[in-house]
Formats: C-alpha cells, structure tokens, sequence
C-alpha cells in the first residue's frame, strides 16, 4: 500500500512538471511567433519607407515641375511610418526572442529606419530651422543600435551583408557625435531628463562600444565632456536637483571656463545648505574657499559662515575669522569679521585695526568706515563713564585736559569717519546722521552739529 501511494505522489509531481513545460514552451513559442512577426512587420514598413523616398527622389529630379504637395505628402509618411517600425523592431529585439536568422534584417531595418528619421531633423536643427528633438532622440538610438547591431549580427563573408556591414562600420564612431549634438539641442530646450539621457549616451559611448574606442572622433571627441557636465550642473542647480549636481560635480569642475567654474564652485556648498546639512556646508565652503580664495563669491562664502559663527558665540567666530585670515590676511571680509567678534566682546580698541584693514583692502568699504567710527564712538562714551562722569578734578583745566585725552580726542576721530560715510553714501543719513551729530556736539562744534538736523527729522 505505501508503495502504491509514493507512486501516486511520484506521478502526480511528474505530471505537474510537465504541465509546467508544457506551459513554458507554449509561452515561449508565442513571444518567438510574436517577435517574428514584429520583425516581418518592421521590416514590411522599412521597404514601404523605401518606396515613398525613392518616389520623392523621382519628383526631385524634374526640379521645377516636381510635384510639392506629394513630396511634402511622401515626407509626412516617411516620417510616421519609420517612426511606428521603431517603435516594433524595439519590441521585437529587446524581447530577446528574435530567431538568430532574423536579427541581421532587424537590424537592418532598424538602422534604416532610424536613418530616414535622423538625418532630416538633424538637417532642420544645423539649419536653425523647427525640428522634432523627440523624434530625433529616438531615430539616434535606433540608428546607432541597429548600426551596431549589424555589424555585431552580420557576416562579412556573405556578398549581401558585407557592404550593409561596411557602411554600417563608417557610420558607427560617427554616432558619438551624434550623441553630442542630440545633447546640445535638448539642452537648448532646458529639457533636463532627456539633457542627461543625452548626455550619458555621449560620455558611455567608449564603454559600450569598446570596439570604436580608439577611433579619433570617439578618442578625441569634438565637445568635452565637461562642458556638457557643467550645464546639466546649472540646470539641476536651478531646479533644485540636487543629487544630480552632486553626480555631475566633479567632472563639471573640468571645464576651463573660469566664470562657469566659479559658480559651481560657490554653488555647490549651498546645496548642503538648502538641505539644512550645516556640517557637509560648512566643510565644503571651506574648501571652496582655499580653491577660490580671491573671488568675490569667496568673500560673501566667508561672511555666510561668520554669520553662522556669530550666531553661537564671538569666540567661535574670532576662531573662524582667525583662520581664514592666516589663509588670506588680505581678505577683507575676514578682517571685517575678526573685528566684528571684537566689537561685540567691547573690545572696541583691539577691533578697530581690523576694520581699518577691511577699508584698506576695499576704500569704498562702507561697513567698514562706518564701524571704524563706531569703535571710537563706543571708546568716548565709554571713557566717559570711566575718567568723567562723577569724578573730582582740581582745577578746570585738568578736567578739560581729562576730556580731550580720553572723550574729545575719540569723538574727533570718530567724526572723521562718519564724515567719509557721509561722502561716500550721502544718501544713507540713517547710518551716520546721528552719531556725527553727537560727535560734533561733543567736541563742541555747534554750527556742524545744528547743520545735521536736517537729516534727523
């Protein structure tokens, strides 16, 4: 009994992997009945597409007594009906299921049908004319796989495939110049998917078609790659894709463009920024910074991460300015900082060499009069307080001498810089009307004080 029953199991577990190949191989001989006849159809539309071309090769030759309105007919045809034997040669081969004595004919229509596509459009596009980039994308790649795919299929050795594969081999390092100039359209239309589609066909062209690699157009190509890198670079930056200027960075960087390079430089610490990442921003300005260190973006990069700085506490923003001024001494917004972070302290002495040395660098350095004036301003009304107010002098002239040495002397030269702020931005009294005023009362010029109230009201 035991043996009957395990040789039931036994057959029950042999029909059911039969019934399973069984169901394989129908499965299978459909999608090879099914490629085949998507070839057969491909190429059916491949000779029709034959047919409508020579036709408008007939009407060209009689030149002016040709027949428009059928060429322009034929031309539409030519275009659709490539276009659909695209689209079911592409089924047919990337199904894996074309017969091994189809695929060279497959390939063949495909690479003429691509053709018929490609090279009008791309004719349009050099002539600055309306073209189809959608159309032109898709004929490049059937172009270029049928192309290979001839060559890769073929058999040089049959009188029909020989010269097909021969002219295929012409045309095939051609397509990496192709590739570059479908990116160059795309871009044109700021298309940023298809740019980069584009793009990596181009830069990938020497990797998947090792063969072509030491051809002189493919191993020398006409438009760097960098250049290409830099744009999709801005383009994402503008779309605020930043994993793809993160992917593109690197090889963006090689292009010898220095305003183009500039802002890739500067650009990419704020992606980190605008992800809220401060650690990753910080340290990629910082060696944005010592790449750039004399570009104008370089200073506002600096005064960025001052500010940063200054929101935790001066030391860590005195550190900070401390650094980069060892790296550039001659950086005015790192003098400006470092002066800044004593300023806040009340070290108003030790900071006024460093905003004097801002406004070395830059004489039309605003700020930096301004808190130059400031640091003098602080200092009187400070000495004031200390040598002054409620203090006992002996005579009249100690205590004149005691203001001029600790409170007049300050609010002079503090004057002086308010001045420059007046000359040099007469229309931004709000910044230095007032504590002009007050430094003239104080030294007791009165008619210039009175004269400033104009700007107060």
């Amino acid at each position: 009994m035991k043996k009957i029953l395990f040789l039931m199991l036994m057959l029950v577990g042999a029909s059911s992997v039969f019934a399973q190949t069984a169901e394989e191989k129908a499965a299978l001989k459909a999608a090879e009945k099914q490629a085949k006849s998507q070839v057969a159809q491909g190429i059916k539309l491949r000779e029709e597409v034959d047919a409508l071309f020579l036709a408008n090769q007939q009407e060209l030759i009689k030149k002016d007594k040709a027949n428009k309105e059928l060429i322009a007919k034929n031309t539409g045809l030519i275009k659709e009906k490539s276009l659909e034997a695209i689209d079911v040669l592409k089924q047919a081969l990337e199904s894996g299921h074309v017969a091994e004595k189809q695929l060279f004919e497959a390939n063949r229509a495909m690479y003429s049908a691509g053709k018929y596509v490609f090279s009008p459009e791309l004719n349009k596009a050099a002539s600055h004319e309306p073209f189809d980039t959608l159309a032109l994308a898709k004929s490049l790649d059937a172009f270029c796989g049928g192309c290979y795919g001839m060559l890769d299929k073929g058999n040089p050795k049959d009188y029909v495939q020989k010269p097909l594969m021969e002219a295929a081999a012409l045309d095939m390092p051609r397509m990496m110049q192709y590739y570059s100039y479908l990116t160059i359209f795309i871009m044109q239309n700021r298309d940023l998917d298809a740019s980069i589609a584009a793009f990596d066909k181009y830069v990938g062209f020497e990797q998947k078609y090792p063969k072509w690699a030491d051809d002189p157009s493919v191993k020398n190509p006409e438009t760097p790659f960098s250049m290409f890198a830099s744009n999709i670079y801005s383009l994402a930056y503008n779309q605020k894709k930043f994993d793809i200027c993160e992917k593109y960075y690197e090889m963006a960087l090689q292009y010898e463009d220095k305003g183009t390079n500039d802002f890739i430089t500067s650009s990419y610490p704020l992606i980190f920024l605008e992800r809220g990442d401060t650690a990753r921003w910080i340290d990629e300005t910082i060696i944005m910074i010592d790449k750039m260190p004399d570009a104008p973006n370089t200073e506002v990069a600096i005064q960025n991460l001052l500010a940063h700085y200054g929101k935790q506490d001066p030391k860590a923003m005195s550190d900070f300015a401390d650094k980069m001024l060892a790296k550039n001494p001659n950086s005015k917004i790192s003098n400006y900082g470092k002066a800044q972070s004593l300023f806040v302290q009340e070290n108003y002495a030790e900071a006024l060499p460093f905003y004097n040395k801002s406004v070395e660098i830059d004489p039309d350095f605003i700020n930096g009069i301004y808190m130059s004036g400031m640091c003098l301003y602080r200092q009187a009304i400070n000495n004031y307080s200390q040598y002054i107010d409620g203090k006992k002098y002996k005579t009249q002239a100690e205590l004149n001498a005691a203001e001029e040495k600790y409170v007049k002397k300050y609010f002079r030269e503090a004057a002086g810089y308010f001045e420059k702020c007046r000359e040099k931005a007469p229309d931004q009294p709000d910044l230095w009307a007032n504590p002009l005023q007050t430094s003239y009362k104080n030294i007791g010029e009165k008619a210039k004080a009175a004269e400033l109230e104009k700007y107060l009201k």
